[in-house]
C-alpha cells in the first residue's frame, strides 16, 4: 500500500514524538488490530443499564411488563428499529431477558467520549475582532462577502464559492439535523437558518448547567463548541464566516455532553428522532469503536437505524475518526456511525503549508496522516478537516479551519472560545462530514427531497480523484468538489 508524501512525512514526525497509540511502520493484520482503536472500545456505561435488541423490527407489546417483573424500567423504546434500553436490571436479570425467542441481543448500553474532532487552536490570534458586533450580512451578498472568508481556504478547496457564483446557496426548505453538543442558535451567522422549535436535547443531566450558567438559554444550548463549529461549516448567512449554504434549516439534535461524551443508546434515540422529523441530511461528527464479536447487538442496532434513516429518505454522513487508524486491518473493530449502512464516511485533508493567515496555501488536498483514519472498505470521500497534531496542539497550525464559537462556554470549550474569540481553529474529521453534509443539503436543494441514493451516488462519482486511482485508502474516491457535484464544472 503506498502512502503520499506527506503521509509519509507526518508519521515519521508521529514517530519522532512517541504519540500513543500511533501507527507501527508494517500494517496491522486481521489478528493484530490497530492499537489506538482498541484502546477506545467502550465500558459500560453503568452495570444496570442495557440496550435490548429484538430480532424483528417492533419491540414487544409485552415488553414493559416482563422488564417490571424483572426488577427494572423501560427507558427508551425505539419501535421502529425493534431497540429498547432498560435501566435497573442486575447482571443476572439481563441474562434472563435475553433468553426471550424474540430478543437477539441484551448488551451493556455504552458510555463514549466520541472523540469530537475539536483540537484546540491555540496560537495567536491577534488579528481577531473579539467580540465586536458584525452585521448581519445581506441575505444577496455572496458568502464570499463574509468577514473572514479571505481565511477560509477550505471553501475554496472544494469549489464552493464556484457553485455560489452560478447560484447555489441553498434553501431553506432543505432541513439538516446536526447531531452533536448543541448549537448557539443566538449567533448572528445563524440568524433564520435555526429551526428551535423541533431542535432538542437527549441530554437531561446539562440542563440544570445550562441554566443555572445560561438563565434563559434552551437546552440545546452547546457548552463544548463542537456542534456549533459544525453547523457553522453547514450554513451560515455569511456575517463572520462563509459555509457551504447560505440558506438552509437546522435542527440540533444533542446527543453528547460537553466533554464531548454520550450514550449510544441516546445516540439511536437522537437519530430516530431526527428521522421521523423526515429531514433530509443527518450530520453525525463523532464515532465509536465497537468490537463485532463483544457487541454485535448494537452493531446491528446501528445498522437497523442507518437503514431507517435510509428509507426515510435522510443522507447519515459521519466520519473515519481522528485515531490514525488502518480501518482494513482492524480485526473485529467497527467505528460507528462510519461503517454502517447507506453511511457517506469521510475522511479529512488539509494544507501542508502556507504563507499567512489569509495564504496562499500550498497542497490543500494532502491527506492528514497525523490524525485521520483510513481505509477503502471505509472511506467514501475525503473533505477538509485541516492540518494538526492532538499530541501537540501548538504545532501544524498553518492549515486548519476557521469555526464559529459559542457564547454559552463551560469548561470543556476550545480554549479560543473561552479566551471570548469569535472564531476558532479547530481540525479532524468531524469537520469533514460537515462539508459534507453541507454538500448534501444543496444537492437536496437540487434534486429534491427524500433521494439519499442518488445523492450519494453524486457526491462519491463527482469527487475529484485523488491518491491511487480509484478508490484510494486515504481518500475514498476523492475529495468532495461541490461545483462538479452541481454540475457547474464537468
Amino acid at each position: 500500500m503506498t502512502r503520499s508524501p506527506w503521509r509519509l512525512v507526518a508519521l515519521a514526525a508521529l514517530t519522532a514524538l512517541g504519540v500513543q497509540g500511533c501507527r507501527e511502520q508494517r500494517l496491522p493484520t486481521e489478528e493484530t488490530p490497530t492499537s489506538s482503536l482498541v484502546a477506545r472500545v467502550a465500558s459500560a456505561e453503568q452495570p444496570n443499564r442495557y440496550l435490548v435488541v429484538f430480532t424483528g423490527d417492533r419491540v414487544a407489546q409485552d415488553f414493559d411488563a416482563r422488564v417490571s417483573r424483572l426488577g427494572g424500567s423501560v427507558e427508551t423504546s425505539l419501535d421502529s428499529i425493534g431497540v429498547a434500553t432498560v435501566t435497573g436490571l442486575t447482571p443476572s436479570a439481563a441474562a434472563a431477558l435475553s433468553v426471550g425467542t424474540d430478543i437477539q441481543a441484551v448488551e451493556p448500553d455504552r458510555l463514549m467520549d466520541v472523540h469530537l474532532a475539536g483540537a484546540d487552536a491555540g496560537g495567536t490570534f491577534d488579528d481577531l475582532s473579539g467580540n465586536a458586533t458584525v452585521a448581519v450580512a445581506d441575505a444577496a451578498a455572496s458568502p464570499t462577502a463574509a468577514q473572514y472568508y479571505a481565511r477560509q481556504w477550505n471553501m475554496r478547496a472544494i469549489f464552493a464559492d464556484q457553485a455560489w457564483a452560478a447560484g447555489y446557496l441553498g434553501s431553506h426548505d432543505v432541513r439538516v439535523a446536526i447531531l452533536d453538543t448543541g448549537l448557539d442558535y443566538t449567533l448572528q451567522d445563524f440568524d433564520g437558518l435555526i429551526d428551535i422549535g423541533n431542535s432538542k436535547s437527549f441530554v437531561p443531566e446539562e440542563d440544570p448547567v445550562v441554566s443555572e450558567r445560561y438563565p434563559g438559554r434552551l437546552p440545546i444550548s452547546d457548552l463544548n463548541s463542537h456542534g456549533t463549529a459544525m453547523a457553522s461549516i453547514i450554513g451560515s448567512n455569511g456575517s463572520r464566516l462563509a459555509a457551504v449554504n447560505q440558506n438552509v434549516t437546522m435542527i440540533a439534535v444533542k446527543v453528547w455532553n460537553r466533554y464531548g461524551e454520550g450514550s449510544f443508546a441516546r445516540f439511536l434515540s437522537g437519530l430516530l428522532y431526527a428521522t421521523d422529523l423526515k429531514v433530509d441530511v443527518i450530520n453525525v461528527s463523532g464515532f465509536w469503536a465497537f468490537d463485532k464479536a463483544k457487541d454485535h447487538g448494537i452493531v446491528a442496532a446501528a445498522n437497523r437505524a442507518a437503514n431507517y434513516a435510509f428509507r426515510n429518505g435522510a443522507v447519515l454522513v459521519s466520519v473515519a475518526g481522528n485515531d490514525a487508524s488502518d480501518l482494513d486491518h482492524n480485526g473485529s473493530l467497527v467505528v460507528l456511525p462510519c461503517q454502517a449502512a447507506h453511511v457517506i464516511c469521510a475522511s479529512a485533508t488539509g494544507p501542508t503549508a502556507n504563507s499567512g493567515v489569509n495564504g496562499p496555501w500550498e497542497n490543500v488536498d494532502a491527506s492528514v496522516t497525523l490524525y485521520s483514519s483510513y481505509g477503502r472498505s471505509a472511506i467514501d470521500v475525503a473533505a477538509p478537516g485541516g492540518t494538526g497534531d492532538f499530541a501537540d496542539p501548538t504545532r501544524l497550525q498553518f492549515g486548519r479551519i476557521w469555526t464559529l464559537c459559542t457564547t454559552t462556554n463551560s469548561e470543556a470549550s476550545f480554549r479560543a472560545c473561552l479566551a471570548g474569540r469569535p472564531i476558532a481553529q479547530p481540525f479532524g474529521t468531524s469537520l469533514s462530514a460537515a462539508h459534507v453534509s453541507g454538500l448534501a443539503a444543496l444537492l437536496v436543494a437540487q434534486l429534491g427531497h427524500g433521494k439519499p441514493a442518488s445523492i450519494r451516488e453524486r457526491i462519491i462519482q463527482s469527487a475529484d480523484d485523488l491518491g491511487e486511482p480509484g478508490t484510494d485508502p486515504y481518500y475514498g474516491k476523492g475529495r468532495i468538489n461541490v461545483a462538479r457535484a452541481l454540475g457547474v464544472i464537468p
